[in-house]
């Protein structure tokens, strides 16, 4: 799939996906409902804190919208696949922070053993 084409694909996909409308989303987000499908169909691109706000509003990275990336949320990449699922349920959604803090966290850690001098 071309590059450019990439973005409102993985749009449509998650939109899909969680069964929203698209008016809901343009307006949850405070986007005029006529630019927010300009992103969907390819014709619009966001700025970039309207691809941030976007990236957070579906939970996923802005790698992962602009297609440069296939995983979705490098925090829940070390998560197993059941665990990643019961995170993404709605009514679970609070666990998503603690599981990006838990990487960062172990990412810190991870940078604090490594021998001075070293990167």
């Amino acid at each position: 799939m071309e590059d450019g084409k990439m973005f409102g694909s993985r749009l449509r996909s998650l939109i899909k996906e969680r069964g929203l409308e698209q008016r809901k989303i343009a307006a949850d987000l405070g986007i005029n409902p006529v630019t927010f499908s300009g992103y969907v169909i390819n014709k619009r691109e966001p700025s970039f804190a309207r691809l941030n706000e976007l990236a957070g509003y579906f939970g996923v990275s802005a790698d992962y919208l602009l297609g440069r990336s296939d995983v979705r949320d490098p925090y829940m990449k070390h998560l197993s696949g059941d665990l990643e699922e019961f995170v993404r349920e709605p009514e679970n959604s609070g666990y998503i922070e603690l599981a990006r803090d838990i990487k960062i966290r172990a990412e810190n850690i991870t940078d604090l053993r490594k021998p001075q001098g070293t990167s």
